[in-house]
């Protein structure tokens, strides 16, 4: 079964947009709840409800997406985890209260979801500029993120979606091992070999 997905079967919430105004310091968010006394499915219901995502946050769920399971436990190990990947860049200068706003967004899931570069992605990536940029459009195009700008802060329900969007994404470009019989999408019950087809 899909790794993230799994976890959000109750959770769809109604989706809105907070903008911030170019500037991601403009905007302050205090979580009500320690996410990190939260197990993982706890963790996205918390997210689905927000209507700002920490980049702490953010990156608890990004390495969710990714592995699958927890393993750093801080936000210094999970910022420097995903460092190493190249899926997010000391260079931002990101704290662990900002704001996750789409372009960061759209750059980590770029990365984990190891899509193809175009021209202006490579250039971005060698340079800096306008990486984060080029990331998410890459990622609109996708559809895994629908369309904005990349200062714009999604909510946690964007966020969750959009998670949820890249884990489907993996899974149909085979990131992830199956077990062999196991259901993950409506496909796999298609064709008269799954359920109900025997």
């Amino acid at each position: 079964m899909l790794r993230f997905t799994k976890l959000l079967t109750p959770v769809w919430v109604a989706l809105g947009m907070v903008t911030a105004g170019g500037c991601r310091h403009q905007i302050t968010f205090e979580p009500q709840q320690d996410h990190n006394q939260l197990d993982s499915l706890e963790f996205v219901h918390l997210l689905a409800q927000q209507p700002v995502v920490t980049y702490d946050q953010g990156c608890r769920a990004v390495l969710l997406v990714a592995d699958g399971e927890e393993s750093p436990h801080t936000f210094g190990e999970r910022k420097a985890e995903l460092e190493s990947r190249g899926v997010v860049s000391a260079a931002w200068g990101l704290q662990e209260n900002d704001p996750l706003d789409r372009g960061t967004l759209g750059h980590m899931i770029f990365k984990t979801c190891r899509m193809r570069h175009g021209f202006n992605t490579w250039m971005a990536s060698f340079t800096g500029l306008g990486d984060r940029r080029y990331a998410l459009k890459s990622v609109i195009r996708e559809e895994i993120i629908s369309y904005g700008l990349s200062y714009q802060v999604p909510t946690g329900g964007e966020v969750v979606a959009a998670l949820a969007r890249a884990d489907d994404y993996m899974a149909k470009k085979g990131m992830y091992e199956m077990p062999v019989g196991e259901i993950s999408s409506p496909g796999d019950v298609s064709g008269g070999s799954g359920v109900g087809g025997q």
